[in-house]
């Protein structure tokens, strides 16, 4: 305090202190950030009051001149305000100043103390002056006398609520929460994702991810300067939006592959936050990291030779691999017989009698009946376009086998299925699979098909169940998965279920399929009908037109309250031709084999029979592999081996051994003709 007009020894050094001060403020403080330390205000207060010098701190009236309740008031609001210096990163206080002699050794220990303190706030004033500039008061004779008192004008970026520090002290713990939480790694695999378009709606991510990665890299090489000051500073300079990112969305995805949530679980938790229930994402998620490590871990398996593939033919394959083989090709087998065992040929069998059409289950067949054979020939029904199958084999002979399973071979079924997943889409859909009666159609398998085909059912009692009646409230009948715009690389399925047969009418149920809107495929559909652990498949491989109904079969529920099934679709189309193979005939069998997870002594994952055909080609683009194939060693791996097999070319070869195939795990009867020296038979197969 000062008292102007007084001739106190006091004036001329505290009016000058003051403006040093004030100088200080504007020339070095206010144009830099500003924040509160950890340090008591009355603490300083009582500092600074207790250490000025008598000479200039005479009484006046009752106190001591600088006992004074306004620059009192000044140090509770302003004395703990510190600024910080961009390139040293060093506080920079009020009390930093030039100083008039008298009050430096105050101010000295006042600037110690403070640069000492750890930041608590940023600084934020709700007036414009901190402090009382002046004031005066009319003494007893009428003179006017003015006091003169510590004080700040504030800059309008200052002014500030509370509610507003409350906000940006949740932005520094959040930014220091978000340093802990989310490593340089992640941002950078997240970065990689986003350009490769592989998360929904993240390019809206982007500037924010590249600024915490630009934070991160600066945090990292950080020097000279302790944790709190930096999240301080940068909380201020990022933003909330940046120094909160770990409560968005991205910032969950980050956290998870920080805390070591696989790649494919994080950015599936990721897209049932943002992305609707039916989002599909456009691109496999693989990053150049981990490209990179499944490369390291194929090259120390010896693997890298298995990758290029082909179609296998018939010198590919061992004899021992083989249940049958038909005359003309025996010859090109690999043979491990000894000379002697080529004597056995000479040995009499008894040749057994049949009847002109017997039915038989698979099992039987090869042990009975195929040992006998010479020939074998397969009615290709409609039912099978979807079964047919290639084996595939490495281009290099030598290299070792990447599966589960000791040999190198692998197999594709017709657009690229390695078992039919029908049942498994209409359950991800939301279908009831677990009931009594269930008929599935599926479309959209290869090339987009935009086609709008819709499943139907016609009760006894004539009642129809579709998508404008989709439920029989006689039956239960229910039509629970409709689609009406299949998505780019998805099946789409639809399925008409029948929970319990006790709620059923006795009598026919007519199954077909109706192409509601043709949108430009030709590539029909497939279909499932299934009751009492059956499965019956069916494959209607032909462009359905604008309005068209194709009927697939009848369902009888008799009155003993069991189901009998007749196909229809042999019955409505003429003979057509798919992979050199012509439907409706009998086509020579070149070899029988089971899937090379069964040969020799392997026996891993589901059984599948092969029947390989005479001339019989693979017209589409053959998988070479599933990851559910692949060794486990391979499994860390899966999404970069998934990409691979989709950019891996499987080279052509002559006479390769394509034809049908069927899973054991699902019921299906085919019709095989035998040939042998003396007889020629029919025979339904039961699989």
């Amino acid at each position: 305090m000062n008292i102007t007009g007084c001739d106190t020894i006091s004036d001329e050094y505290f009016v000058k202190q003051i403006k040093y001060m004030n100088d200080h403020f504007n020339t070095n403080m206010k144009c830099r950030k500003l924040f509160i330390v950890d340090v008591e205000w009355d603490k300083l207060w009582k500092l600074y009051y207790n250490n000025v010098p008598d000479n200039i701190n005479p009484i006046y009236k009752t106190n001591n001149v600088y006992e004074c309740s306004a620059c009192r008031h000044f140090f509770h609001k302003a004395a703990n305000i510190v600024a910080i210096d961009e390139n040293t990163l060093e506080y920079i206080t009020l009390f930093g100043c030039e100083r008039v002699e008298e009050l430096n050794d105050v101010f000295e220990q006042l600037d110690k103390i403070i640069k000492q303190a750890p930041i608590r706030d940023i600084f934020l004033s709700n007036v414009e002056r901190l402090g009382t500039k002046e004031d005066r008061e009319l003494l007893d004779d009428g003179t006017v006398t003015r006091y003169n008192h510590y004080y700040l004008d504030i800059p309008q970026k200052f002014i500030g609520t509370h509610q507003d520090m409350m906000e940006a002290r949740t932005n520094r713990t959040l930014l220091e929460s978000s340093t802990s939480d989310i490593s340089l790694y992640a941002v950078n695999t997240v970065l990689e994702l986003i350009e490769t378009d592989s998360l929904y709606r993240a390019t809206e991510w982007k500037y924010l991810v590249e600024t915490f990665k630009n934070y991160l890299e600066e945090y990292e090489n950080m020097e000279g300067c302790d944790e709190n000051t930096f999240y301080w500073i940068k909380s201020i300079e990022l933003g909330a939006m940046t120094s909160r990112i770990k409560n968005h969305s991205i910032g969950v995805l980050l956290s998870d592959i920080t805390s070591g949530m696989s790649l494919e679980d994080a950015v599936n938790k990721y897209e049932k936050i943002v992305a609707p229930t039916n989002y599909k994402r456009p691109k496999p998620i693989i990053t150049q990291e981990m490209i990179k490590n499944a490369r390291k871990k194929i090259e120390q398996l010896g693997f890298i030779d298995s990758i290029p593939r082909r179609y296998a033919n018939i010198t590919d394959i061992s004899i021992n691999d083989i249940l049958f083989a038909n005359r003309d090709v025996k010859q090109q087998l690999k043979e491990s017989e000894g000379i002697f065992d080529k004597l056995e040929k000479f040995i009499p069998h008894k040749v057994q009698n049949f009847d002109n059409i017997q039915e038989i289950n698979l099992d039987e067949f090869i042990e009975k009946v195929l040992p006998h054979a010479s020939e074998v020939e397969l009615y290709m029904s409609y039912d099978f376009g979807k079964n047919f199958v290639s084996l595939i084999a490495p281009v290099n002979a030598d290299a070792p086998s990447m599966f589960k399973w000791s040999n190198a071979f692998s197999w594709t079924y017709i657009n690229n299925l390695s078992d039919s997943e029908i049942k498994q889409q209409v359950k991800s859909m939301g279908g009831d699979v677990d009931v009594d009666l269930r008929f599935s159609i599926q479309w959209n398998t290869g090339d987009w098909d935009k086609n709008d085909l819709d499943a139907h059912c016609t009760e006894p009692d004539d009642n129809e169940i579709y998508f404008n009646r989709m439920k029989s409230s006689k039956t239960g009948g229910w039509l629970d998965v409709d689609i009406i715009d299949p998505e780019k690389n998805k099946p789409a399925v639809e399925n008409i279920q029948f929970k319990d047969r006790s709620k059923m009418t006795p009598g026919e149920y007519l199954f077909r399929v109706h192409q509601f809107n043709y949108r430009g495929g030709d590539d029909g559909f497939n279909a499932e009908i299934e009751f009492d652990g059956r499965i019956f498949n069916f494959n209607y491989p032909f462009k359905l037109n604008q309005k068209e109904y194709v009927d697939v079969a009848k369902v009888l529920l008799n009155d003993d309250n069991e189901f009998e099934l007749e196909s229809l679709l042999d019955n409505q189309s003429s003979n057509r031709t798919q992979w050199n193979v012509t439907y409706n005939t009998f086509i020579p069998v070149s070899l029988i084999c089971y899937s090379p997870n069964y040969w020799s002594t392997n026996n891993i994952g589901n059984k599948h029979v092969f029947f390989m055909l005479k001339d019989c080609v693979n017209e589409g683009k053959a998988r070479p592999w599933f990851n559910e194939y692949l060794s486990n060693e391979l499994l860390e791996h899966k999404r970069v081996t998934e990409a691979l097999s989709s950019v891996t070319k499987v080279e052509e070869t002559e006479n390769q051994l394509s034809g049908v195939g069927f899973s054991l795990t699902q019921r299906n009867t085919i019709t095989l003709k035998v040939k042998s020296e003396n007889i020629e038979r029919t025979f339904n197969v039961i699989i």
